[in-house]
């Protein structure tokens, strides 16, 4: 059963709305818009049914771990269900959360595992929810959403979750009014300057030799966080602005990310990946930003990785498309942010009847441009040289539904804040002509939006 009710919501923001509801372990799932459609949705979701979180093939629901063959298939087994009809929703019951770069060891051998340092950090991490709200911008309205595919739970226990949803959103509380708490970061890497040039100095050594033709080699900062998680959010959208953004709330653990590309989405049979790689700031002036977009428009290197990871992206939704619909509706045009703008194309296909978004997932997971070419010889020795498990980072975070539809942003421009402590990870994508300094810096440039913030 699922209850929709509608309220008008002109005078009513996502920021708003997220603030005055008091549900637990809340996500907001909202997007910049890139053109009419992108962005018009924000989703709150709160009060999560269950919750699951991946350690290996540990699979633990609700406190109660058990041991699995499949974790991820496993996972789309307790997520899905036909329990309810289609109900034409942008978003409807489902998990929220993310799969994690490692979670793709548990498919393919990698060899050796790097530990994972930051205790109790899962590999995929998950929250199931029937209550929540859909805001149209376009519209101006809301959509109060209960459904019980999950729980079952009585009509009258949605009726009174729905009124209580209502008299919160219309009600003003005391951290409207308050000043936003965002405390100054310092963060160390895991790595030197020297340390990342003599690294890529390494791997253009490797692809003269024939190991790989590219790679992504990624550093991680850190710092004591301290201040309010969601204040963090709300800065980081305004000085970032992306088509994904998002904070996801897990408790010790929060996800805050303003990422600009999509991992993989699947609506009805439709699977898209939209990889993007090719990089250059943003100009000071207009004439300086035209100017660095032509050169990169014209940048052989640039270009050459851009089309190797497209070719990635067909051979990755080849794998579960129909044969002969794949195609490349977008190709190589510019998508300007904050600070970077960035080479964008758009791969899609048909989704092979018996197959689901999970198989889509695991079939682009993870992306080319976090990873490299080929793809499993890259991988090897990004854990072979990073020597950490990267946890959300290079990962998918998003949603997926209980009826089967996903949209999953790659984590990249992401924060994971654990126990106190706040993690930003960014990498560059090497090639055999890479200049080890422009390669450093260019992970530093990735990750200005989320140290800008905490400046």
């Amino acid at each position: 059963m699922r209850l929709v009710k509608k309220m008008q919501a002109d005078t009513i923001t996502a920021i708003l709305a997220y603030e005055r509801l008091d549900g637990k372990n809340k996500a907001l799932l909202e997007g910049a818009a890139r053109d009419a459609d992108a962005g018009r949705y924000s989703i709150i979701a709160m009060d999560p049914v269950h919750e699951i979180a991946i350690h290996g093939t540990r699979f633990v629901m609700d406190g109660v771990e058990r041991e699995v063959t499949d974790p991820l298939l496993e996972l789309d087994r307790v997520i899905r269900t036909d329990s309810v009809a289609e109900s034409g929703l942008p978003f409807e019951a489902g998990a929220i959360g993310y799969v994690g770069y490692d979670t793709i060891a548990l498919y393919e051998d990698l060899g050796e595992m790097p530990s994972e340092t930051r205790a109790g950090l899962a590999d995929s991490h998950f929250m199931l929810y029937e209550s929540f709200l859909i805001m149209d911008h376009q519209a101006e309205e809301i959509m109060l959403v209960q459904d019980n595919c999950y729980t079952g739970r009585a009509e009258s226990e949605m009726e009174r979750a729905m009124v209580l949803m209502r008299e919160q959103l219309v009600t003003p509380n005391e951290r409207e009014l308050r000043d936003l708490m965002v405390a100054p970061m310092e963060y160390s890497s895991n790595t030197t300057k020297s340390e990342y040039m003599a690294l890529v100095e390494r791997a253009k050594a490797h692809i003269r030799d024939g190991d790989f033709f590219q790679i992504v080699l990624s550093q991680r900062l850190e710092a004591n966080f301290t201040g309010d998680a969601f204040d963090y959010y709300r800065k980081l959208r305004l000085l970032n602005p992306s088509p994904y953004l998002f904070f996801v709330d897990f408790g010790e653990t929060k996800l805050i990310g303003s990422s600009p590309e999509s991992l993989v989405s699947v609506t009805g049979d439709v699977v898209v990946t939209n990889p993007i790689a090719g990089t250059r700031r943003r100009g000071e002036t207009k004439q300086e930003d035209e100017r660095l977009a032509d050169e990169l428009l014209h940048d052989e290197k640039e270009l050459a990785e851009h089309r190797m990871l497209v070719d990635l992206g067909r051979n990755d939704i080849g794998k579960v498309a129909v044969t002969g619909t794949v195609s490349v509706p977008v190709y190589l045009t510019i998508e300007r942010y904050r600070f970077l703008m960035h080479l964008v194309s758009v791969v899609e296909g048909q989704l092979k009847l018996g197959l689901t978004a999970m198989d889509a997932l695991k079939s682009v997971l993870p992306a080319g441009t976090v990873s490299g070419a080929p793809k499993i010889r890259a991988m090897e020795r990004i854990y072979e040289w990073e020597n950490v498990k990267r946890g959300p980072y290079a990962g998918a975070v998003g949603y997926l539904t209980h009826r089967g539809d996903c949209d999953f942003a790659l984590a990249i421009r992401t924060m994971v804040l654990h126990n106190g402590t706040a993690y930003v990870q960014a990498g560059a994508g090497v090639v055999y002509d890479s200049d080890p300094e422009s390669e450093y810096l260019e992970t530093l440039q990735k990750a200005k939006a989320l140290l800008e913030v905490g400046k």
